[in-house]
């Protein structure tokens, strides 16, 4: 008998605010597209230790407090045949921004500034809301 079910590449991703503003990030491998920092759990890694070594990499925070989980999210890239589910945590950290070569610029945006950004994940605008809305409480 054939399975046929589906399975997925487990990712992190953080929403960062400062002053009011989300931190995005536009990805160097597909130009003028922007997520979230973070990436996907590796093979062994616990989930803590993969959410920290994404965050190191990606935007250089080696301190932070994560302070809940905003959302979760589950998508199919057909370019791939890949599934990936998304869980979303938002995350206090003073840390200054150094990108990696995974990404060409980051930006601070506030809610009303979200529709002048094309995000790679389908549902990324409303996850972003979201933490806006985390944010106040």
């Amino acid at each position: 008998m054939e399975n046929n079910f589906e399975y997925f590449q487990i990712s992190q991703a953080a929403i960062i605010m400062h002053e009011g503003k989300c931190l995005i990030l536009e990805f160097a491998s597909s130009p003028g597209y922007w997520g979230l920092p973070g990436g996907r759990i590796d093979k062994g890694e616990s989930a803590k230790v993969a959410f920290s070594r994404e965050l190191k990499e990606e935007i250089g925070c080696t301190t932070y407090k994560n302070l809940g989980l905003v959302d979760s999210d589950i998508w199919y890239i057909e370019r791939t045949k890949t599934s990936i589910c998304a869980i979303i945590s938002f995350i206090e950290s003073n840390d200054p921004v150094i990108l990696s070569d995974e990404h060409l610029s980051f930006a601070w945006i506030d809610l009303h500034e979200l529709d002048e950004y094309t995000f790679l994940w389908p549902n990324a605008k409303q996850i972003i809301k979201k933490g806006f809305a985390f944010e106040k409480g």
